[in-house]
């Protein structure tokens, strides 16, 4: 357990990036002497795509397993770690959320990949050979061109990078629940919402904040959103509270009055009745259960 969860940058080792990096899974675990890294979040989107390998993925309190052939998602701020017993295969890349704008790379095409992100619920995505045979194909022109210095480069990784995404959309819908197809981001307003509440949950608790904000009233937010994605306004800012609570309880040590500062509750009474009613335990009860060591 830790008194606090690392937050890694883009340029945390120190490099230049340009808002986009690419590594070989093997050399971080060459790297990382085959042991596992702590427990930690990005403030960037992460790729990775598996070639071969074997082992756990820990996506905040989910659990998947490492196989060939496939490609894990983590979205900003989640927490997660990779336990691998031997040397695996396969790539990661790293990218900024300006790095997608400067690129023109839509919300409506990375929402799609990154939905169920937001929630906690993040499972990797199974190739075919012929799928896999793509993908590879766009990674190994992102090597090609990563180590090299040329006029445009970030724009050609930038739309390789979009190729990418293109190719493992088709993938991931026909994978995943259809149950919140319509909330993949084709209306400007649930992209705000969701944008907004990724970046306010700790001071903002209430639809009306957020209501206020986006210059509609609350009614109608609750029912937009719900019609978007099957659950109202108010359901996603209680599962985002919920599924920070829960990583901050698994994965540190940090008192119930710590936690319940650190999301925006006045009082850790509030919170333990909060996290009750949503869950029928007590925090204490949750962490004892499903303590990470």
């Amino acid at each position: 357990m830790f008194d606090n969860i690392s937050t890694y940058g883009l340029n945390s080792d120190g490099g230049v990036t340009n808002g986009f990096v690419i590594k070989k899974i093997e050399d971080i675990y060459d790297f990382l002497k085959g042991i596992d890294d702590k427990p930690h979040r990005h403030d960037y989107y992460t790729l990775i795509l598996v070639s071969k390998g074997t082992g756990k993925h820990i996506i905040d309190f989910n659990e998947f397993d490492v196989k060939d052939k496939t490609v894990h998602f983590v979205y900003p701020g989640q927490v997660h770690q990779i336990s691998t017993p031997e040397r695996p295969q396969g790539w990661v890349m790293n990218f900024s959320r300006e790095f997608l704008v400067q690129n023109a790379i839509t919300d409506k095409l990375v929402n799609r990949v990154y939905l169920y992100n937001t929630t906690g619920y993040s499972p990797p995505l199974m190739l075919s050979d012929d799928e896999y045979v793509n993908l590879l194909g766009i990674v190994n022109q992102v090597m090609q061109y990563s180590s090299k210095d040329f006029l445009y480069k970030y724009e050609a990784l930038g739309a390789l990078l979009k190729l990418f995404f293109i190719n493992i959309n088709s993938s991931c819908m026909v994978q995943h629940s259809h149950d919140m197809e319509q909330a993949i981001g084709r209306d400007r307003l649930f992209v705000s919402f969701k944008k907004m509440l990724d970046q306010k949950f700790q001071e903002y608790h209430k639809v009306t904040q957020y209501a206020d904000d986006l210059a509609v009233s609350s009614d109608y937010l609750n029912k937009f959103v719900k019609t978007q994605s099957g659950k109202s306004a108010k359901e996603f800012i209680q599962d985002k509270l919920l599924v920070e609570a829960k990583r901050l309880l698994l994965f540190t040590s940090q008192t119930n009055k710590e936690l319940a500062s650190n999301i925006g509750f006045e009082e850790p009474s509030h919170f333990s009745n909060f996290f009750k009613k949503m869950t029928s335990q007590t925090p204490g009860q949750f962490r004892k259960e499903n303590i990470v060591r």
